[in-house]
């Protein structure tokens, strides 16, 4: 009794390589899509339209109110004559944010003019909404909310859906590795759709 020698041995062969042939197609189509969502993202998150800041009549720093934050704030305000300065901060002991970003902890918060306090919720939203209920107090024209650029698109998205008046939102540029800018563009995108379906505070 005689068997083919193909038997075993071609369909084996023949499986690899499809197998092969298989994963090849799935990593490029994984390096395709990896590639058209970074392109995709350019102009929302790396590249987004910035505002102009002069005229403001009030400078927003939102949070965390890291230095990159305080010092674009500190250059509009003297360009524009020491406006106000509302600064978003963190209540560490009502467990919310660093207690490196509390108003004690912020050196800008004790100079005149300047109001640090902590939004509710400790969101964008949230501090749209406090944005409104400070307007309410000490009318301003014009606001400068400073946040960090892969934010920008974000943050503009939300104040214009959450508050009533309009504002002019400006990126600063933070040291980020790959990784970051991976995280960033996950986070990101997760957050606006959260925006979306999630009424303002």
């Amino acid at each position: 009794m005689t068997t083919s020698p193909a038997t075993g041995a071609l369909p084996t062969h023949r499986r690899l390589v499809r197998l092969g042939r298989a994963i090849r197609r799935t990593l490029l189509a994984l390096v395709i899509a990896v590639v058209a969502i970074v392109i995709a993202g350019l102009p929302v998150y790396v590249f987004p339209p910035q505002g102009d800041p002069t005229g403001a009549d009030l400078v927003y720093v939102i949070g965390p109110p890291q230095p990159q934050r305080l010092e674009l704030a500190a250059a509009i305000r003297d360009t524009d004559g020491h406006v106000p300065l509302l600064i978003s901060v963190s209540d560490s002991r009502a467990g919310r944010g660093d207690s490196s970003f509390d108003a004690d902890a912020v050196d800008e918060c004790r100079q005149a003019g300047a109001t640090c306090t902590t939004p509710e919720p400790f969101t964008t939203a949230g501090e749209a909404r406090l944005l409104t209920a400070y307007i309410a107090r000490q009318p301003a024209a014009e606001t400068v909310v400073i946040t960090y650029t892969p934010h920008v698109a974000r943050t503009r998205y939300i104040f214009a859906k959450c508050y009533p008046g309009d504002v002019t939102v400006v990126g600063v540029d933070t040291p980020m590795t790959p990784a970051d800018w991976a995280f960033q563009y996950a986070y990101q995108t997760a957050a606006f759709v959260k925006a979306w379906i999630t009424p303002c505070p």
